[in-house]
């Protein structure tokens, strides 16, 4: 790996850590912070793809990118909110299990198999999400609904990367995020109308973080991220983006205050330990070739999908 490509990698990993501190300083509902960050990061992006030329869509594929907005606008519609509902070391942990998601649903929508290894890597990743939730049982029990809208959250960005990983044979990367993010601010727009949570900041200063998670986590550390899977091999970006539960933890605990609770640490080293498992090659996967079709089926995908959009 070059120095650049490392190099960015650190600078996206750190930018999208920042997306859970960030949204916990903003003085807003929690379900209009993931309306504005969706909102200012396509506003910041559909001019840049314009000028681009790359705003264009193939009508063919429209109906697919609005499911990918939805998707994509449900996952942070259920991510930010638990935030406020479980502790941020907690969240951010359980939004990691995306790659297990996508293992799960590898077999009846990508038609790949899941190994002995693939259902160990589960299997470990099960217990430290019952090891976290049984302690926020213990903590309190209203962190168990965080807890399950921060898993259902890692659920809907498996399916945004299941849908869109066809879409982008026919669309520009930029094309395809300026849509995609157009539709999930659409979707949260509407889910804050419907809902009738208050829109607007309860101060003027809650601007400044939502601006920053638009320009940070989204379009700076998914631009780089993205860049940096087209100059190294996917699983070493993905295996980077697990640093990301421990640097969100730790931005929080310096500029919120919240310190993880202690029964966090034993299950995150759980889950971890499972996506490290799931991600690390194996035989010649460690190679620049593109991995074989028998492969780990999620380890594969991540390797196409990541290309499109990583975690938040």
């Amino acid at each position: 790996m070059s120095w650049r490509t490392a190099a960015a990698l650190a600078v996206a990993v750190v930018a999208i850590s920042f997306g859970a501190p960030l949204a916990r300083l903003t003085e807003a509902a929690p379900l209009a912070v993931a309306m504005w960050r969706m909102t200012l990061s396509a506003a910041m992006l559909l001019p840049w793809a314009a000028l681009r030329g790359s705003a264009r869509f193939p009508a063919r594929r429209r109906s697919a990118a609005v499911l990918a907005g939805l998707l994509l606008g449900l996952h942070f519609g259920l991510w930010i909110p638990s935030l406020w509902l479980t502790s941020v070391s907690s969240s951010v942990v359980l939004v990691a299990t995306q790659p297990l998601w996508i293992l799960a649903l590898s077999p009846r929508f990508l038609g790949t198999r899941i190994g002995g290894r693939n259902l160990a890597s589960v299997a470990i990743a099960l217990l430290g999400v019952a090891v976290i939730a049984g302690g926020d049982f213990r903590f309190a029990h209203g962190a168990l609904v965080g807890d399950a809208m921060a898993l259902a959250a890692a659920a809907c960005m498996a399916g945004y990367l299941v849908v869109g990983k066809r879409l982008r044979a026919d669309v520009p990367l930029l094309g395809y995020l300026a849509v995609v993010y157009s539709g999930a601010a659409v979707t949260l727009i509407v889910a804050v109308a419907l809902l009738r949570v208050p829109p607007w900041p309860t101060a003027a200063s809650a601007w400044l973080p939502l601006l920053a998670m638009a320009a940070l986590p989204t379009l700076t550390g998914h631009t780089l991220l993205n860049w940096a899977l087209a100059h190294t091999q996917a699983y070493r970006v993905n295996l980077a983006v697990l640093l990301e539960p421990v640097l969100a933890s730790i931005l929080t605990w310096a500029f919120v205050g919240e310190a993880p609770p202690l029964h966090v640490v034993p299950g995150a080293g759980l889950i971890l330990g499972a996506l490290a498992l799931e991600y690390l090659p194996h035989g010649d996967a460690a190679r620049p070739a593109p991995p074989a079709p028998d492969e780990t089926p999620s380890a594969t995908f991540v390797a196409e999908a990541g290309r499109r959009v990583t975690r938040s």
